[in-house]
């Protein structure tokens, strides 16, 4: 048990130090506003996410919401960690549950996404917990089937990825009713009223939406397009981008809990076939659920967001390759001990090492200043299309924090933009963020009766050009490190700046070079001039 609360107490401590101080970008600052509200996120709606948040910000009632959710967030992350220190420990021996557990808290996902409100904290937890299940003893069989059954109903709920390990954790209880001598029918039988029960908190929708219409438009992502990610990233699948998607699922797995640590699971994966082949085709099976969401997701990895949109396809073919690496040495320790315990020491150091600096963000107000600077620049009674969704989530989560006077908020992607536009146009406070040229023409911007005029973060709809409100933005370290959701806050910025160099360009104006300088400055890779 000291064991079990060491390992949870160091993971917890390590996330803790690390956490956003506020929102983060992305839609963080959506899944933080239905939690403080028990509303709805953006498709599915996350409705297990709304409840237990705001459940945990009744029970902690320190510091600013959002920050305390990140602080569940770490929770989570290190309940993970602990529950396949604990699974690892009962299949190959305690040095073997620790390097497991060091090698997972460590990886790139895992320890991203505990550090934020969001909901794949819980999808690490119930992925490892799933696993932890599928063994076991037999006069306990039909109790942890149950058990799994509403874990996974809930963890669906949670994040709808989950479904793809279903062939693999199928397997496992397959394998599981053989080595138990139990009824495999008999076995499945027992998981489906516990899987219904959990699926049934998606009734939550249809009650906070006030009819079934919209809650299973909802839970179906029609908005974004049903059984894809993301319409507006996704292209055709075709061998051969199926082939780079493929590569590119398997390099990142690897990548993200380090080389040594997935070249020792590759011969961990060799042990165990050795001794059980069938739990290595379970374990696969269930590692296949990354590459399987990046191969239906369609989209380009070469495109930095299309990257960031998937990193969190990577938390469970990391976690398979943290528990083979585990096994190896175990194996390595029923031989020599000290070469074993050499390995667990260096694998974790090289992970750290291969990954510096830190992943922290103790400083890190980005998202927080961006949507600051974005509801300064809007006047009290204007309007807001808003194409980004650290603006437009991040705006609604500041409303509630901090209200102001009143502005209007729409996120482009969730509405028709062309009939919003059309229905405003008439006032003179009307401003869009985030829309390119192109997006711009498509609802009919600008024209002769409709110019558009930069106004520092947001392009003001027909009217003059008046003096922007000043920008306030703290650069955290995160600024000069390449990682994804720092150049997220970064590109808004840069895009701003190039976007009112292109308008006062429209205009026959001649802008100054700082606008394209600070584009370039801000985010190099996508913004180049001759």
């Amino acid at each position: 048990m000291r064991a079990v609360a060491a390992v949870f107490a160091s993971v917890f401590l390590l996330y803790l130090g690390c956490l956003y101080p506020a929102i983060a970008p992305r839609d963080s600052a959506d899944m933080a506003t239905a939690a403080m509200t028990l509303g709805v996120a953006h498709p599915p709606g996350y409705p297990l996410y709304s409840l237990l948040g705001h459940a945990w910000l009744s029970v902690f009632p320190w510091a600013n919401a959002a920050y305390r959710l990140n602080v569940l967030s770490a929770v989570a992350g290190a309940a993970a960690v602990t529950v396949l220190f604990v699974f690892l420990r009962r299949r190959a021996g305690t040095l073997a549950g620790v390097t497991a557990a060091a090698l997972w808290a460590l990886s790139a996902p895992l320890w991203k996404f505990s550090l934020l409100e969001e909901k794949y904290a819980l999808h690490a937890l119930f992925a490892v917990s799933l696993l932890a299940l599928a063994e076991g003893d037999r006069k306990n069989v039909f109790a942890r089937a149950r058990i799994s059954g509403l874990l996974l109903g809930l963890g669906l709920v949670n994040h709808q990825s989950l479904l793809f390990a279903i062939p693999g954790l199928a397997w496992l209880w397959r394998e599981e009713a053989k080595r138990t001598d139990v009824s495999t029918p008999r076995l499945f039988t027992a998981v489906v009223p516990p899987l219904f029960s959990g699926l049934a908190m998606y009734a939550f929708l249809w009650v906070r939406l006030g009819a079934l219409a919209p809650a299973m438009e909802t839970v179906l992502r029609r908005q974004y397009g049903a059984g894809t990610l993301s319409t507006a990233l996704a292209g055709a699948l075709t061998p051969e981008s199926a082939g780079t998607l493929f590569i590119y699922a398997l390099r990142e797995s690897a990548r993200a809990v380090s080389w040594p640590a997935a070249a020792a699971g590759v011969i961990g994966a060799a042990w165990v076939w050795s001794q059980r082949r069938a739990r290595v085709v379970g374990w696969m099976l269930v590692a296949a659920a990354g590459p399987v969401f990046v191969l239906l997701s369609r989209i380009d990895p070469d495109q930095w967001v299309a990257r960031s949109v998937l990193e969190p396809a990577f938390l469970i073919p990391t976690l398979i390759l943290a528990i083979f690496a585990g096994e190896a040495v175990g194996a390595l320790r029923a031989q020599k001990p000290l070469q074993a315990l050499a390995v667990a020491v260096l694998l974790p150091a090289a992970s750290l090492v291969l990954r510096a600096p830190l992943p922290e963000h103790r400083d890190d107000f980005l998202a927080y200043d961006f949507v600051r600077d974005l509801r300064r620049a809007v006047p009290p009674g204007g309007a807001l299309l808003s194409a980004g969704d650290t603006s437009s989530f991040g705006l609604h989560w500041l409303n509630l924090m901090a209200p102001g006077e009143p502005r209007e908020i729409a996120a482009a992607k969730l509405i028709d933009s062309r009939d919003w536009i059309s229905k405003h146009v008439g006032n003179a406070d009307i401003f869009v963020n985030g829309m390119g040229p192109a997006d711009l023409r498509k609802l009919g911007l600008p024209s002769t009766t409709t110019p558009l005029w930069p106004e520092g973060l947001v392009q003001r709809v027909g009217g003059r050009m008046t003096a922007p409100a000043p920008s306030v933005l703290r650069r955290p370290r995160s600024w000069t490190r390449d990682e994804s959701y720092a150049r997220d806050a970064k590109l808004s910025y840069a895009f701003a700046s190039w976007l009112s160099a292109r308008l006062l360009e429209a205009q026959g104006m001649q802008p100054t070079s700082s606008f394209d300088l600070f584009a370039l400055a801000a985010d190099p890779e996508d913004y180049h001039w001759r």
